[in-house]
């Protein structure tokens, strides 16, 4: 097998794959209450990454991803899994990172956009942010 199973996983399960562009593909395996595992592979220099938790959103022009990292939303590049940025919120009480995200999403201009429930109103907050690319 080319992919290993991430640590504490024996095997996985049928993956969903997602085509970002014709020769960038994640393959995610679902992972049940803990979230999803993802791999990335790129054709044309046959790049795989490691195991990634929990990727919510892909640039795949930068090769930036972002992904639940406890409390906070962390942007890593995804072959070098460097984090480039870190986002932390007054993120609605009592509801995972992930449930507290309601949209998230690279624009084509490189930026993150997010909607996400703030404080224990859980009013809808969008945020449109500037991410770099390499780690500050």
């Amino acid at each position: 097998m080319w992919l290993e199973p991430p640590p504490g996983v024996a095997t996985l399960p049928r993956p969903e794959v997602i085509w970002h562009e014709p020769t960038f593909a994640e393959v995610r395996f679902a992972g049940g209450a803990t979230g999803h595992v993802s791999y990335f592979f790129e054709a044309k220099r046959r790049r795989l990454s490691s195991p990634q938790a929990d990727v919510l959103a892909v640039d795949a022009h930068r090769l930036l991803m972002a992904q639940v990292d406890g409390h906070a939303l962390a942007v890593r590049q995804i072959f070098s899994a460097r984090e480039v940025a870190r986002i932390a919120r007054d993120w609605a009480p009592g509801l995972s990172l992930r449930d507290a995200l309601t949209a998230i999403h690279f624009d084509p201009d490189g930026r993150l956009t997010f909607t996400w429930l703030q404080g224990a109103a859980r009013s809808p907050v969008t945020e449109r942010i500037s991410v770099p690319s390499i780690p500050r």
